[in-house]
């Protein structure tokens, strides 16, 4: 469900999702859905990037493990947000990732895809990042 980084990455590997990040410069980690968890370097704040929402919300946390605990560990979180209950579905016919990977609807719901757990595929994190805000960024 979570790929949580050993070490932390610099913003650039964001793309164009950094114009909307603001002062979160560090990814932490990311969701099976490439949503990606960030940290600002200066005040140690939390936020999440939810790329299929083209959206980015600063969660209020500054320390990490108490953000793994309350929120990442919360069943409502994984419900709502990550959607495991889906995330399940689409597991069921992609199969497990790899290292680097994130399940990818093909195409894009926000570009006109049904957004059903068949249309996914397994693909790199880092380029689904860039692509995907690269399409935003047309629309």
């Amino acid at each position: 469900m979570y790929n949580i980084l050993e070490e932390t990455r610099d913003k650039e590997w964001l793309d164009e999702w950094a114009s909307i990040t603001g002062d979160f410069d560090l990814i932490k980690g990311y969701t099976d859905f490439g949503d990606v968890f960030l940290i600002n370097s200066r005040t140690n704040e939390i936020g999440v990037l939810l790329t299929m929402q083209n959206a980015f919300e600063p969660m209020g946390f500054t320390d990490w493990d108490k953000f793994y605990q309350e929120v990442l560990s919360n069943d409502g979180f994984q419900r709502d947000v990550v959607g495991a209950g889906f995330l399940e579905k689409v597991k069921e016919h992609c199969g497990e990732l790899a290292e680097n990977q994130v399940y990818i609807a093909t195409p894009y719901p926000f570009l006109g895809g049904s957004g059903a757990a068949d249309t996914y595929k397994p693909g790199d994190v880092w380029v689904y990042l860039s692509i995907s805000a690269q399409s935003w960024a047309q629309i």
